[in-house]
């Protein structure tokens, strides 16, 4: 059964496209787009860069991760 455990809210995230194909008549070279859509390119990296450094992992492991870890600083 496929149901969405994690949602990736759209608030404040950015993500760039290119600003052909929608409109033809655009002569804007890049686009900048906000909303839920643009932030789950973003959790799907998170969840690729678990499984690198993690590989032994399973899917579960990774969605557990990303649902229950989160920092408001970058303390790095």
């Amino acid at each position: 059964i496929l149901k969405p455990d994690v949602i990736a809210p759209g608030v404040d995230i950015l993500a760039a496209n290119t600003g052909y194909g929608a409109d033809p008549t655009s002569t804007e070279e890049f686009k900048l787009d906000s909303g839920t859509s643009m932030a789950c390119p973003h959790v799907s990296g998170l969840a690729v860069l678990l499984r690198k450094v993690y590989p032994k992992w399973s899917p579960d492991a990774i969605r557990s991760a990303l649902m229950t870890t989160a920092y408001n600083v970058d303390s790095s």
